[in-house]
């Protein structure tokens, strides 16, 4: 099961989402949206408490794992993988790996960034 880089994958509605972190009520609505290919979301704590940085979004066949670029000041998808062999629990706990790596990758832009709107962490 090889990652994917997003960008040939992209779901069509990132374009749609703000140039900030969600709210979880947002994911929550991604995933019940009535689309047929969307299977559900779940986000992933971020540094600042109600605010998303990072979520799933399980569509058929394939789990994207949505950050929060704080830079780009956009949501991109930092990977992708194939989940048609994985149960629920696997598939959440493959996404959260992912999802962690890039916390852990992503935590000296997150800070400047939180930093240069006065926000802080």
């Amino acid at each position: 099961m090889a990652d994917d880089s997003g960008s040939e994958t992209t779901p069509s509605f990132l374009s749609s989402l703000p140039d900030q972190p969600i709210t979880d009520d947002i994911v929550k609505q991604i995933g019940e949206s009535n689309h047929p290919k969307i299977h559900g979301a779940m986000g992933f704590p971020g540094s600042t408490p109600g605010t998303t940085e990072a979520f799933l979004l399980n569509m058929d066949g394939v789990t994207h794992v949505l950050v929060f670029d704080s830079p780009a000041e956009r949501w991109r998808v930092y990977k992708s993988f194939d989940n048609t062999d994985m149960d629920h629990q696997q598939m959440i706990d493959h996404a959260t790996e992912i999802a962690n790596d890039w916390f852990a990758e992503s935590l000296a832009d997150r800070i400047g960034s939180a930093e240069d709107d006065g926000s802080g962490l």
